[in-house]
């Protein structure tokens, strides 16, 4: 029997015991703070991602009905689209409808109306109809 630890053996199991709890909440602590750390640096990337955009947007080149246009960004509404396929001012008696395909948004395809918007990648292909209600 060593001298040196006057502790008897039973005390000294709880604080090994103790001492194991501590480690184990300790490993918890760390395992939480990467998580959070992961996390952190994954919101930062978007935000440059964001940012890079915000600042230098992106060309998409699209086709609206059988051309091809390039417009900035990724997001399209039906009044932009609109424009590029009928230019310019237009009579209140007309009318448009448009459908879409291959657009990065879910649906991939459908029928856009006045006020939407669609997400769109190079490709994303457009056909707008005008009609003059009578």
């Amino acid at each position: 029997m060593n001298t040196d630890d006057p502790s008897p053996p039973q005390d000294r199991g709880d604080q090994v015991e103790r001492a194991l709890e501590h480690v184990r909440h300790a490993e918890h602590d760390l395992d939480k703070l990467h998580e959070e750390e992961r996390r952190a640096e994954h919101e930062l990337e978007e935000a440059e991602h964001e940012l890079e955009e915000a600042l230098h947007p992106r060309e998409t080149e699209i086709i609206v009905n059988a051309r091809k246009r390039t417009v900035k960004g990724d997001v399209v509404s039906f009044e932009e689209i609109v424009q590029l396929a009928f230019p310019g001012s237009h009579d209140p008696n007309v009318a448009f409808s448009m459908t879409f395909r291959h657009a990065a948004s879910e649906p991939h395809s459908g029928e856009l109306g006045a006020g939407g918007h669609v997400k769109v990648k190079d490709g994303t292909v457009f056909n707008v109809t005008k009609t003059i209600r009578s």
